[in-house]
């Protein structure tokens, strides 16, 4: 799964996603009323919305360069290697 943080979202479509809170004042996750794709998640402790980019509808942009990679030494070895990385503003 590969995340990207965004501070304001908007939301395109015939509905809003539906939210659900996963741990009690502290995170929520939001899925697709229609199919129940996961799409989003907050944190107390980020400030960013956290967007799955397989939900985007373009992830061409220059913007979604992976700049951290949690377990590299995991990755499947068919991905193409993330280089060492900085971590986000998000931290």
């Amino acid at each position: 799964m590969w995340w990207v943080g965004f501070a304001t979202v908007t939301w395109t479509g015939e509905s809003e996603p539906t939210w659900y809170v996963s741990f009690e004042g502290e995170a929520k996750r939001d899925f697709c009323p229609t199919c129940g794709s996961r799409l989003a998640a907050i944190d107390s402790d980020i400030p960013e919305i956290g967007i799955n980019v397989t939900a985007l509808d373009d992830t061409s942009g220059i913007d979604l360069v992976p700049i951290h990679a949690p377990f590299r030494d995991k990755a499947a070895h068919w991905l193409p290697p993330v280089p060492e990385t900085e971590h986000s503003a998000a931290g």
